[in-house]
């Protein structure tokens, strides 16, 4: 039942391993994916605005109307060969400008309370059929369980793979099998418990630290370079995962945004950049999905930044994404077309493009069931089917 095969370098599932990036702070999209075609970019961003391609500092032009930020070059050559999308003007209609509670309907899946008591994604992976029985099914590198995964049975919620286990001298003493006879069937906690031993000898077996970057990848020595370089000696052991869950923080960019984004978005396109390349035909089988809570407002504010707004910008990665384009049904950022007088408008909803992803390349699944009360479109053209 494994998912890889380190040989061949392809994956054998039925669905694709989903990795899904959550940017944590709300990402500014209009400075990321530059519309240079709308004019009035610039009259909202005089201060923060990205150059139009060709002119010094400019942005890089995608298709004569949108441009990638600089610092996203990187990105640039795997959008060239088809395996790139950017969706923008995308979110969930939520209207809410609050953190928390904005990645708290996001992560459930909906626009409104009441909530589900599980998350879009933990609803999905309940709905299907398992492609293992390993406990790394679903793993969250990000030292907690997400919203977006309760519901998923029990997922490993794992900071750093290099420090998850027991030292060999605990092992050899044998407190690994005292706490196995301790956390029987009905001891409190039995299961957790049971999945984490589990887990921490699945992991000993695959040693992940032989599994080295491979094809001249180089990852930032950042902490979301070392989530996705974990990632990857995930994809490539034996541990058969399913769904991978990061978080990347600090995209909440009110202040000095030209600065502070520059390097948000250079960590993200060398990461991003690095697990493509580490992956190389493995990427056929992989799906990476990167959103946010909500985009930013169109104007600039007083600080050089911009503060939280409504419609954002989505990345979608991998062999079977219909990539090399930009997917927008744009609004136009002139005033009467802003939502509420200053936000960009949603005009592609993320659960279109998260419906797509599962029934295309998560082999399937009621999308019904999994974003309740959507009704709108489940295809933007985003994804292939699987073959």
């Amino acid at each position: 039942m494994a998912a890889t095969d380190i040989s061949a370098g392809k994956l054998l599932s039925q669905k694709d391993v989903f990795v899904c990036l959550f940017q944590r702070g709300a990402a500014d999209g209009l400075n990321s994916l530059v519309p240079y075609g709308d004019s009035d970019y610039y009259t909202h961003r005089n201060a923060i605005a990205v150059p139009a391609p060709g002119n010094p500092g400019g942005a890089i032009d995608l298709d004569g109307y949108f441009a990638l930020h600089p610092s996203l070059d990187p990105l640039k050559s795997i959008y060239d060969m088809g395996e790139l999308a950017l969706i923008h003007a995308t979110g969930m209609p939520h209207d809410s400008r609050s953190h928390f509670a904005a990645q708290d309907l996001v992560e459930h899946g909906v626009t409104a309370k009441p909530l589900p008591d599980s998350g879009w994604l933990g609803r999905h992976l309940a709905l299907s059929v398992p492609t293992t029985e390993s406990a790394f099914r679903v793993v969250s590198i990000s030292g907690n369980v997400p919203v977006s995964l309760q519901g998923s049975g029990e997922p490993l919620a794992i900071s750093n793979l290099g420090e998850f286990g027991f030292d060999q001298d605990v092992i050899d003493a044998g407190y690994t099998d005292v706490l196995r006879s301790l956390y029987h069937d009905q001891a409190p906690f039995a299961l957790s418990a049971q999945a984490a031993l589990s887990a921490v000898d699945e992991l000993q077996a695959a040693n992940l630290s032989a599994l080295v970057p491979e094809n001249g990848a180089v990852y930032p020595n950042s902490e979301l370079g070392n989530k996705l370089k974990q990632a990857g000696q995930l994809i490539k052991s034996n541990l058969s995962v399913e769904v991978i869950f990061i978080d990347s923080g600090d995209w909440d960019h009110h202040e000095s945004l030209p600065n502070n984004l520059q390097q948000s978005l250079s960590d993200l396109a060398g990461s991003m950049s690095a697990f493509h390349t580490d992956m190389g035909s493995r990427m056929q089988g992989i799906t990476l999905f990167v959103m946010t809570e909500f985009g930013r407002r169109v104007a600039e504010n007083a600080s050089v930044g911009t503060d939280h707004g409504t419609g954002g910008l989505a990345y979608a990665m991998g062999g079977g994404v219909n990539g090399g384009q930009v997917i927008a049904d744009w609004p136009g950022l002139a005033l009467l077309n802003l939502h509420l007088g200053e936000d960009l408008a949603i005009t592609t909803d993320m659960r279109t493009l998260l419906s797509e992803l599962l029934t295309k390349r998560l082999g399937g699944t009621d999308v019904a069931q999994v974003f309740p009360g959507f009704t709108g479109p489940t295809s933007a053209n985003l994804f292939l089917n699987r073959t």
